[in-house]
C-alpha cells in the first residue's frame, strides 16, 4: 500500500497558547484519496494544513511526503518546494490577472504553459474563459480558477482549506460532487479541511475527527457517521436526542449502567416496525421545509424531538432500531 504522506510525532504551539494546537499527531494518506479533517472552530484542522503546506513551522515531529522528507527537526522545505497545491478559502485569486495568467502563475518554468493552462481549464469548465478577469465570474467560477490554478503543476498533494464556505447551497452541492469527479479522474491525492460534515460524507473517502489537536476518530465516512466513538464526535455529524435510563426503560431497551445513548433525531422510527416502541403523544409539530420538527412527550413525561416527513398529530408510535442507537461510554 502506498502512502503518499506520512506525518509522525507533529506537534505546534503558538508562542501566545499555553495548549498545543497541535499535539503528537500520526497521520498517513494513501495515493489518490481524499482525507477529510473535521472537528469544531479552534480545534486545529486549519494549523494542521498549514503544517503540511508548509505555511507554519512545527515545534517536533516529521512530514514525509511521496517517501521524502519535507519537515523535520532538521529539514524544512519551503512551500514552493513541496510541490503541494493550496487551494484557499478566499479563493486568493489576483484581481488583476485573467483567468489563464491566474492559473499559469505558478508554470513560468514550464515549456508546455499554455496547453498545460488550456488543459486543466477545460479539466474544471471553464474552456473559453481565459480572458475573464476574477470580478467578471460567479462565486463558483471562481473557485474553479482557483482548484485549476493548484492543479496546474500536477501537485503530488492538494490541501482544499474550507473550499465550500462562500457558496450558496445548490452551488456548493454541484461544485462539491464536480471536485469529486476531478480528484478522482486525475488521482489527485487531497486533504480537504470542513468545518461540514456533510461535506466531508460526501466527498471524502477517509475522515479524521480533530478535538484540542489531536485525532480522535478515523475511518471511512460511514463508519464514523454510524459507529462515533464519542459525543463529541456524534454531535459534529447532525442533531441528538440524549435518551436517559428511565426513558429507555419505557421503550422496552434495557440499559447498561455508567452507559449514555442517544439517537440522531432523524432515527426516530414514527408509525412504523423498530426493535423497541412506545406510545407517545405529539406537543408541537412544526414544519422544517422538507419535513417536520416535532416535539413529543414520553409516558415518563420526559420530552423528546424527531424529524418526520409529514405531519403527525395526537397519539403515536414512536420506536427505534436497535442498529441506530448511538452508545458511549
Amino acid at each position: 500500500m502506498k502512502y503518499i504522506l506520512e506525518i509522525i510525532g507533529l506537534s505546534k504551539t503558538f508562542a501566545q497558547s499555553k495548549t498545543a494546537v497541535i499535539n503528537i499527531i500520526d497521520l498517513k494518506i494513501k495515493t489518490g484519496d481524499i482525507l477529510a479533517i473535521v472537528g469544531e472552530s479552534g480545534s486545529g484542522k486549519t494549523t494542521l494544513a498549514r503544517l503540511i503546506a508548509g505555511l507554519e513551522t512545527q515545534d517536533y515531529g516529521t512530514i514525509i511526503l511521496n517517501d521524502t522528507t519535507i519537515a523535520c527537526d532538521t529539514i524544512f522545505k519551503a512551500p514552493e518546494n513541496r510541490n503541494i497545491g493550496m487551494v484557499f478559502q478566499d479563493y486568493a485569486l489576483f484581481p488583476h490577472l485573467t483567468v489563464s495568467e491566474n492559473v499559469g502563475y505558478g508554470l513560468s518554468k514550464k515549456a508546455n504553459k499554455l496547453e498545460r493552462i488550456a488543459a486543466v481549464l477545460e479539466r474544471v469548465g471553464l474552456h473559453g474563459f481565459d480572458n475573464r478577469f476574477p470580478f467578471q465570474l460567479s462565486g463558483g467560477q471562481q473557485q474553479r480558477v482557483a482548484l485549476a490554478r493548484a492543479l496546474a503543476p500536477e501537485p503530488e498533494l492538494l490541501i482544499l482549506d474550507e473550499p465550500f464556505s462562500n457558496l450558496d447551497t445548490n452551488l456548493k452541492i454541484k461544485l462539491r460532487n464536480d471536485i469529486f469527479d476531478i480528484l478522482k479522474q486525475t488521482n489527485v491525492t487531497a486533504l480537504f479541511v470542513t468545518h461540514d460534515t456533510q461535506d466531508a460524507i460526501a466527498i471524502a473517502d477517509e475522515i479524521i475527527v480533530l478535538k484540542e489537536g489531536g485525532i480522535i476518530q478515523k475511518g471511512a465516512p460511514k463508519k464514523v457517521y454510524k459507529c462515533p466513538n464519542s459525543s463529541y464526535v456524534a454531535s459534529l455529524f447532525g442533531a441528538l436526542v440524549p435518551l436517559q435510563q428511565e426513558d429507555l426503560f419505557c421503550f422496552g431497551f434495557k440499559p447498561e449502567a455508567h452507559k449514555r445513548y442517544a439517537l440522531r433525531i432523524e432515527d426516530f422510527k414514527i408509525n412504523e416496525a423498530a426493535d423497541y416502541v412506545l406510545k407517545a403523544q405529539v406537543l408541537k409539530c412544526q414544519f422544517a421545509g422538507q419535513g417536520f420538527l416535532n416535539t413529543a412527550v414520553l409516558p415518563n413525561k420526559s420530552i423528546v424531538n424527531m424529524t418526520t416527513r409529514s405531519k403527525i398529530e395526537g397519539f403515536f408510535t414512536l420506536g427505534f432500531k436497535n442498529n441506530d442507537l448511538l452508545v458511549f461510554s
